[in-house]
């Protein structure tokens, strides 16, 4: 491009050329795109965990059986792992911004037409199809760390967008229970304890507004968000360069567009074999906050359904903090400790905590205390969920999404297992011990994933070839 005459008027600069003294600094953008990826996590989870606190009310509702509705918990998650990597690809492909809009939507609808479902059959294809559809959210998010966000930083921008996920379901709890007795007229609003119950179609309205807010935030995503840097009017040539910057595989072009994803790298990694390993272990025992938490409170301590309300948001509280911490720890340690042993010693410490509280859980005499240990285990999970998503970024390259949906196909394998197995564990262990044998389980399968975790190597890429 030939040079212009200095004696010429220059015309205002591109975003993505150099630009002038009058502005040094790079700028924001990166935030925002971020910040519409919390938000997508925030609905995601508060459609993902609705179900369970207004179990009870359902099965009274449809006349079901308790373990029939630990079908619908199980299956979501079984579909929702089975989509992972087919929707990491289709977001490498086809980018963030059409994807994930189209799959927040189509979650929106299922979840909003949960308040028609008439019995058990159709709440269960609508649930499983929740599942489908957000499979796409954390893959899709992941890319959009890895584009607009540099390697140094990715950590705590993961853990931020995770967070979304655990404010989500933290209000899960609480909101839809209180909107059930909302509806009903029959209870205080804001009263915590109490007899009141929600009447059994109650659950039904909660469904369709949650369905109504994920369709509104998939249009402001689309509205706002861009796949790349370089495609947004507002990012200048500062920014760029500093999105880029330590990126040896920045990604100008879109190369893997029309590539298949890599399987072959994926399942010859032993390193990516010990991330799933890990990942599934994880889910196993915390998909419990997600599931059958209330079951568990309820048999055992024989709480309100209001109680369980805000007992099952505690843990899930707790994991705010862990991902706060988890993606400042990460990042520091990767950057004292290198790739190798930075990503690997945050989830050994998160999974061996998580031992500790399974191990203490059985000796609890009182709701409240279980609660709290089961925040520990909320808290530990998420200290290691920001190094598994740094993981895959650092590993990915073009096919971060594809990579990401893999190790969260096999930990949501975990998620979907877990209803069943401690149902299993639960009615085969001797009289009135079945919680304390599941919990025992729990820590003993973290503790393997423990030794797993110290065979993850993120300073290794994976390789096509």
């Amino acid at each position: 491009m030939p040079k212009a005459n200095p004696s010429s008027v220059s015309p205002a600069p591109s975003p993505l050329h150099d630009v002038g003294s009058d502005t040094p600094r790079p700028t924001l953008v990166r935030f925002r795109m971020v910040a519409l990826a919390t938000g997508i996590a925030v609905m995601l989870y508060l459609h993902r965990v609705c179900i369970s606190p207004a179990g009870e009310t359902i099965v009274e509702d449809l006349n079901i059986a308790r373990d029939e509705l630990d079908y619908v918990l199980g299956l979501f998650f079984w579909t929702y792992a089975l989509a992972q990597l087919p929707a990491g690809w289709l977001g490498d492909r086809y980018g963030a911004r059409w994807m994930l809009a189209a799959y927040l939507l189509l979650w929106s609808a299922t979840t909003g037409l949960m308040a028609l479902a008439p019995s058990l059959s159709v709440l269960l294809i609508l649930r499983m199809s929740t599942g489908l559809f957000q499979a796409g959210a954390y893959p899709l998010a992941a890319g959009i760390v890895s584009r607009w966000i540099p390697v140094r930083s990715r950590g705590l921008a993961s853990s931020f967008v995770a967070v979304g996920g655990r404010i989500g379901g933290a209000l899960a709890p609480l909101l839809t229970v209180q909107l059930m007795l909302l509806w009903t007229w029959e209870a205080d609003w804001f009263a915590l304890p109490g007899d009141a119950r929600a009447a059994a179609s109650s659950w039904r309205p909660v469904m369709a507004v949650y369905g109504g807010l994920g369709c509104l935030l998939a249009l402001v995503f689309v509205w706002l968000f861009r796949d790349r840097p370089e495609q947004h009017a507002g990012v200048n040539a500062d920014e760029l360069r500093l999105i880029r910057e330590g990126d040896s595989a920045a990604r100008s072009t879109p190369k893997a567009k029309n590539l298949p994803p890599p399987i072959k790298a994926l399942v010859s990694s032993e390193s990516m074999w010990m991330n799933c390993f890990v990942q599934f272990a994880t889910n196993l025992g915390w998909a419990l906050l997600v599931t059958k938490l209330p079951q568990y409170l309820s048999e055992t301590f024989q709480t309100t359904q209001q109680d369980q309300g805000w007992m099952q948001s505690l843990p899930l509280a707790a994991g705010i903090i862990g991902l706060l911490l988890g993606g400042v720890f990460t990042d520091t340690a990767t950057r004292l400790l290198g790739r190798r042993r930075g990503r690997s010693v945050a989830l050994v410490i998160s999974r061996l905590l998580t031992v500790a509280a399974f191990v203490a859980l059985p000796y609890c005499d009182s709701a409240i205390s279980a609660t709290l240990l089961l925040s520990i285990v909320g808290f530990a999970t998420d200290l290691g969920t920001p190094a598994i998503w740094a993981y895959g970024q650092d590993v990915g390259g073009e096919f971060v999404g594809s990579v990401v949906g893999w190790g969260n196909m096999w930990g949501n394998f975990g998620a979907a297992v877990s209803p069943m197995f401690f149902t299993f564990v639960i009615t085969r262990a001797p009289q009135d011990s079945g919680w304390e044998y599941a919990f025992l389980a729990c820590a003993a399968v973290n503790l393997l994933a423990a030794a797993a975790a110290l065979r993850i190597n993120a300073a290794v890429p994976l390789s096509r070839n």
